[in-house]
Order: structure tokens, then sequence, then C-alpha cells
């Protein structure tokens, strides 16, 4: 067979692509990012040569370089990007060592060449991914665990030392009320899934205009929002068109109160803004943004609790103490 006469065979020119794949890579930038995948593709190459080793198995290169570029949020597709130029700088050298080799021979290497583009976009994603969910969690978790310490008072400041957040000097609090999506009052063992669903939607939502400084302590039914004011981010924050938005990501009505005020009195004003919240819905209010507004030159914690909500269309509600 032609593939295997000595000298000229199948493995010649796929020696030779992987010889050119490496070289590629040593003339590079070293820690560039096109120098990296550079390396990989040849790593995959020889990993798939001479025989077809299935593209499961994946040089830990591919993955370990995936994962620290998740952590260092570069974005995915620059990193496939990359892969695709080093695939590109591969079929040109094909190209040009086509003339005077057997067919077999050229489409055997070209193979050899997808199957490398496969096994570093399957194993990239795959790394590049959960390592960006493990992110995610952690990130969450520091939240939360922020949050948590914002809402009662204690330990704010070890918590954002170690977490590396900023703690603003005053912040918008926010009591949320989240009612059950219709997929919830279904039977079976669905209900859960949508609840579920729903939360990583309004999660997700807040996301887009709050910005990663908003901090909430959510569950499927509600919770609170933390979002911190400043002059830099004074104009993000929670309104009525914000509350929309995640409304419609929740795909049912939202029903909100707000408040704001120094760091040190969140628990104060989180606590009476769930309360408010509760009121309201004991009393049939139709769902919106309410907001909590200290009487004028009253900073004491009577005055507080004798606030004034005021519904986006004006309607005014007093609480008895």
């Amino acid at each position: 067979m032609v593939g295997k006469q000595a000298g000229s065979g199948i493995k010649s020119l796929e020696a030779k692509l992987i010889e050119h794949l490496t070289f590629q890579a040593r003339r590079a930038r070293r820690e560039d990012l096109g120098t990296i995948t550079r390396t990989c593709l040849a790593e995959a190459a020889r990993a798939l040569e001479p025989r077809l080793v299935p593209v499961t198995a994946r040089p830990a290169a591919i993955t370990g370089s995936a994962a620290r570029w998740a952590r260092e949020g570069i974005a995915l597709e620059t990193v496939l990007d990359a892969y695709h130029d080093g695939v590109r700088v591969g079929l040109a050298f094909l190209t040009e060592q086509a003339a005077g080799e057997h067919p077999d021979q050229v489409a055997a290497a070209a193979g050899l060449i997808v199957r490398v583009l496969e096994m570093v976009t399957t194993a990239t994603s795959t790394a590049y991914l959960d390592e960006h969910r493990q992110v995610a969690r952690e990130q969450q978790t520091t939240a939360q665990t922020l949050v948590s310490a914002l809402l009662s008072g204690h330990g704010v400041a070890r918590l954002a030392r170690r977490a590396g957040i900023s703690v603003a000097g005053s912040y918008q609090v926010v009591a949320l009320a989240i009612p059950a999506h219709p997929d919830e009052r279904r039977p079976g063992m669905g209900a859960p899934s949508a609840a579920r669903r729903k939360l990583r939607r309004v999660q997700a939502a807040l996301a887009t205009p709050l910005g990663s400084r908003a901090l909430s302590l959510l569950s499927d039914e509600g919770g609170t929002v933390l979002v911190p004011i400043d002059e830099i981010y004074a104009m993000t924050l929670l309104t009525p068109e914000v509350l929309d938005l995640l409304g419609e990501a929740a795909e049912v009505p939202l029903t909100a109160v707000v408040t704001s005020g120094d760091t040190a009195r969140i628990p104060e004003l989180a606590g009476l803004a769930q309360e408010l919240l509760a009121s309201l819905q004991a009393d049939g209010r139709p769902p919106g943004l309410y907001r909590l507004a200290d009487l004028p030159g009253c900073d004491c914690l009577q005055q507080v609790r004798r606030p004034v909500v005021t519904s986006p269309n004006d309607h005014r509600i007093t609480r008895s103490a």
C-alpha cells in the first residue's frame, strides 16, 4: 500500500505536520495565548498519531490551560479562535506539502488535523466550562457569606478583606418577593425543578443591570438584594424598570420594597423592608416597586419604624408601629 512505503508513507506526512506545529509553537513568544494553544495542538497531534486514539484522550496541557484561562477571565471564544488559527496554519502547511504526495497521504494528514481540532475543542470547552462553574460557585458562596454578614452586622470587614470585595459606605436595601411560577403549581416532581430554574433566571437577570457588585441572598420565594451606592455606580440601582426585567426573567410579577442607608444600618433596614413587604402582600397590594422613604431630617430608630411607602403610581401607605 502507498501509506506503507518507506520514507514517504502516511506516518511520514503526519510526522511533518507535528514537527511543523511544534516549530510554530517554539518560534512564538512564550506564555502567549497563541504559543500555548499551538503547543497544545502539537501535543494533541502526538497523542493521536500514529494510531487512531479516541478523541476522549485529552493531554493534560489542554485541560490545564483551559482551566487557567477560565480563572483568568479570558473568553472561551478567544481561546478557541487561537486554536483555530493554529489549525489554519497546519492546513496551510499541508496545502504546501500536498504537491507530489499521494492523495491518501494528504487525506490521512488532513484527517489528523481534523481529529486534533475535535480533541482540543471538546477538551478545552469541557475543562473551561467546568472551571467556570467552579469559579461561579465560589464567587456565589463568597457573596452569600458577605451579604449574610452585612445583614447580621457582624464580621463584615474581615470577610470583605478575605474575599477581596469592597464594601460601600451605603447600600440600597431591597426586600424582594418572588411568587410561584405556574409550572410550580403543577402536580408531580417538576415543581422543585421549576422553582430552581426560576431562581436561576432571576439571579442571572440581576447581573445585567446591577453588575457583579450587587449582593443577593435569595430563595425561589424571594429574599434580600443589596446594591452598593457610590458616586461611580450611583445610577446602577434597582428601579421599576429593573424590577420589570427581573419579572420578565422570572415569568411572574414581582413585588419589592426598597430603601437605602449607611452600611451599618443594613440589618435594621433589611428587617424593616421585609416586614413591610409581608404587610403589603397580606393587604393584597399589586406587584411593583414600593419605596420606603424616611421622613426628612429623621435618622432615629423610632422614626424609621414609622415610614411612608410609595409605589410607582404614587399610592402612599402608612404602617402602624
